[in-house]
């Protein structure tokens, strides 16, 4: 008919124009692909499209990589096992690689101070019974040493006779400090003690205990005390002040001895003592 031909017409015309955006598809591109795909695939392809203009703007010179700082290496040889020589110890084993050891300074070796003491002196004694002069001599560490003594006697002869006995004394002994402090000290001692009378010799073991004590300042207060059980019987005891001076030392105090022979000699007990002042001077260095 013809009044239903620009009917149609204008209906096609507009179909035309509101259906046109909805079925839009870019050239070269399927009209089921996402703009998502688009960028994915833009960026995929970085050449540019047959159907768009070139660009002619230069384009931005890449950024160059960034410099990784140089790997720490160990300053010191380090011999750590392979993740494949020990099971199941990769990750420690790797962690060792790669870790960080800062070398160890070596710090100079200090010279030892030398810890020894030497002390030497010289003794002497007056009483009612006689004389004694005695030297003694020891050297010690922090703990251990030994002390030696030598001595002799200038006694009264018996029943009021004329002339004198004369007695040499001498031990030897090896200390140990079994209390030690920045006040004093306290020592044990064990050796060899011997007699020289005018008819016998005797030797014997010896049992000592010494010690020391700081009182005020430069002044010490010093003690001993020494038995010989067999073959005869000595007990020597002794206690005192001693005033140190530098490397020198003044010594005073009181001593006491006996002896007893057990009539070892003659089959008749002989006894014989002395006890009094004494004083002396040494060295310790």
């Amino acid at each position: 008919m013809p009044s239903s031909r620009p009917t149609w017409c204008a209906a096609l015309a507009a179909g035309c124009v509101f259906t046109a955006p909805l079925a839009e598809a870019r050239f070269g591109r399927s009209s089921e692909s996402t703009p998502e795909d688009a960028r994915a695939s833009e960026s995929r392809d970085p050449r540019p499209h047959d159907a768009s203009p070139v660009r002619t703007e230069p384009r931005a010179p890449a950024p160059t990589p960034r410099a990784e700082p140089p790997a720490i290496r160990p300053r010191r040889g380090l011999i750590v096992p392979r993740a494949g020589w020990v099971p199941g110890a990769a990750f420690v084993a790797a962690y060792q690689r790669h870790r960080y050891y800062p070398a160890r300074q070596e710090q100079p070796e200090e010279e030892e101070s030398s810890t020894y003491l030497v002390r030497l002196g010289l003794e002497g004694q007056s009483a009612k019974q006689g004389r004694a002069l005695g030297f003694h001599f020891g050297l010690e560490e922090e703990r251990w040493g030994i002390a030696t003594r030598l001595g002799g006697l200038s006694l009264k002869a018996e029943d009021d006779a004329v002339g004198r006995d004369r007695l040499y004394l001498a031990d030897v002994h090896v200390t140990y400090a079994a209390a030690v402090s920045q006040r004093g000290r306290l020592r044990i001692e064990t050796g060899l003690a011997a007699v020289r009378a005018p008819d016998a010799t005797f030797v014997g073991p010896s049992l000592a205990m010494s010690f020391e004590r700081c009182l005020l300042g430069a002044l010490d207060l010093e003690g001993k005390i020494q038995w010989v059980p067999l073959p005869h019987l000595q007990v020597d005891g002794q206690i005192g002040l001693a005033l140190h001076l530098g490397a020198l030392t003044l010594r005073g105090g009181w001593r006491g001895l006996y002896l007893d022979d057990r009539g070892r000699v003659d089959r008749v007990v002989h006894k014989d003592g002395i006890g009094g002042p004494f004083a002396g001077v040494g060295l310790s260095f």
